[in-house]
């Protein structure tokens, strides 16, 4: 079997920054913090447990696990509520390779994204990806994004009672998704959909760049 991950935001669907406006609004709900703003914080390729310690800090809050808890859950409430009015869509490609995917014997598929899972599934749901990944491992844990990747390969050797990390590949559009696929000896598919350029995800070494999930070297990267 081969198992893909796919990273989410910029990837398979843009959400026209739903993410980090809830994110805003929750502070300003959850602490009072009436002067929060994502201006400056960069988003692409962190993890959600990183990003809500930096928006608490900026914040002047301390960021114990207790605050952490109370951004987290007043977040994903808020951002349902966005979702439910948000511009997005599914990128170029997505719903014609998932199902072609999910339709290959030796392929699974399952999600990787720095955002906290219940959030992460929330956005699936709402662009009707749900269906496709049953596996989802999200932000919650780790602020650094290679220590998530390896969290997900030690789960997938115990799913499958074998290591076997020479048989995933990773599909996102940051440098940081690269670099967690090679952190666990994995490939690395990069998509130009994102805010990352395609000269950043060379320099990365990306294994395989794209424009978008149209391109049929997409399809046969995956596949092998």
């Amino acid at each position: 079997m081969r198992t893909l991950f796919f990273d989410i935001d910029g990837t398979l669907l843009v959400t026209q920054s739903a993410g980090s406006g809830a994110l805003v609004q929750a502070m300003r709900a959850e602490f009072e913090a009436t002067e929060a703003s994502a201006d400056g914080i960069r988003f692409g390729g962190r993890t959600d447990r990183d990003l809500v310690c930096e928006f608490l800090v900026a914040a002047g809050i301390d960021p114990t696990p207790e605050n952490q808890g109370r951004l987290r859950r007043r977040y994903a409430v808020t951002l349902r509520e966005v979702l439910r009015t948000v511009q997005g869509n599914v990128l170029p490609g997505v719903t014609e390779l998932l199902p072609a995917l999910s339709a290959t014997s030796h392929v699974s598929l399952a999600v990787m994204t720095g955002n906290f899972p219940e959030t992460a599934r929330m956005k699936l749901e709402t662009f009707r990806l749900i269906d496709y990944f049953p596996w989802v491992v999200g932000g919650d844990l780790d602020a650094i994004r290679c220590d998530m990747a390896r969290r997900a390969a030690d789960q997938l050797a115990r799913r499958r009672g074998e290591a076997a990390r020479d048989d995933v590949i990773v599909i996102g559009d940051t440098p940081n998704d690269v670099r967690c696929a090679h952190s666990i000896g994995a490939k690395c598919l990069a998509v130009c959909t994102g805010t990352a350029s395609r000269d950043e995800l060379e320099s990365a070494g990306a294994d395989r760049i794209v424009n978008d999930l149209t391109d049929q070297a997409a399809m046969e990267f995956l596949v092998g």
